[in-house]
């Protein structure tokens, strides 16, 4: 009995040494990664700058993005002869004017429709009331939590009625300066503003340039700027500030472009937030053989994204 006795407590302290020593050397384990029974889909090498969805829907079939992407989206809605332009990446939301009240309304209702809940950054290029009058409809809809203006706050009578409105419904209201940049997704995305500033154009032609910029991608937004500003601009930033593969064109493509401001820039591709196709613009575009978009032809949002390496371009159908 003595000798059953004696052996049990061998063993027990030989557990207890056991556990001591497994203490003393714990670590813990890391998290074990799944294993993958099929490769990896590898990034399509040297894919098209330009995927255009809207000219063949079964051109992104053979291009892979990379799985950990993350894309900026750029939306328009269905709006003519008004400027309104939704920015995202990640859960940022700007935009870049906010049209009229009409087009304001189609603005909401895109909005809506992405689940978009506020919007961080609204910037006005300029006052004129298809730039700045949306902003109630907007703001009551999903609310601004800043408006950012380059102009006066008198400059305009549509600007009296936006600074009024914000005052009231307690919309803060910023300056953005010419060259100034702000960034999304910390320092990913960046927006640069720049304008003619000159007192001998009209607002139209020192109404602020946007270039949006991610990795190796660029749009350029040229609101109203017309072929003054667009001249004026050459003589104050360099050649490669202009270099875009999109351009959102200038004031609705009511004219074409300044030769070298064009050559600058050198797009790919147009989009214009107008409908008609008799626009001199049009007509310019035809010549230089560069495709374009209109925002108002279907019942469609166009849509562009990028994961800084290629653009996809497309029109996503309304929800009814």
């Amino acid at each position: 009995m003595r000798k059953l006795f004696f052996l049990l407590m061998v063993l027990i302290l030989f557990l207890a040494g056991g556990v001591f020593c497994a203490a003393e050397d714990f670590s813990p384990l890391e998290t074990p990664v799944p294993e993958r029974y099929h490769p990896l889909p590898e990034p399509t090498p040297d894919p098209p700058t330009i995927l255009d969805r809207t000219k063949d829907a079964s051109i992104l079939e053979n291009v892979r993005f990379r799985l950990d992407a993350t894309f900026l989206h750029i939306w328009f809605p269905i709006i003519a002869n008004a400027d309104e332009a939704l920015i995202t990446y990640g859960d940022e939301a700007w935009l870049i004017d906010c049209g009229d009240k009409g087009m304001g309304e189609r603005g909401v209702k895109m909005l809506r429709d992405l689940g978009i809940t506020q919007i961080d950054k609204l910037f006005n290029s300029h006052p004129h009331h298809d730039h700045i009058d949306g902003l109630q409809v907007t703001n009551e809809a999903v609310p601004v939590k800043e408006l950012l203006i380059c102009f006066p706050e008198d400059s305009t009578e549509s600007m009296v009625n936006a600074m009024d409105y914000a005052r009231q419904a307690g919309i803060p209201v910023s300056f953005y300066n010419n060259g100034q940049v702000f960034t999304m997704g910390n320092g990913k995305v960046s927006l640069k503003f720049f304008f003619a500033d000159n007192p001998d154009l009209d607002m139209n032609s020192n109404s602020a340039f946007t270039m949006v910029e991610y990795r190796n991608r660029r749009m350029l937004f040229t609101a109203d700027v017309e072929r003054p500003g667009q001249q004026a601009i050459l003589s104050q930033v360099d050649p490669e500030d202009l270099s875009a593969e999109i351009i959102k064109y200038p004031h609705h493509a009511k004219t074409g472009l300044f030769e070298e401001f064009y050559q600058r820039v050198n797009p790919s591709l147009a989009i214009i937030t107008n409908i008609n196709t008799e626009l001199k613009g049009v007509g310019y575009l035809k010549v230089k053989q560069v495709p374009y978009i209109f925002t108002c032809t279907t019942d469609d949002y166009v849509h562009l994204y990028t994961d800084g390496y290629s653009w996809v371009v497309e029109r996503v159908p309304v929800q009814q």
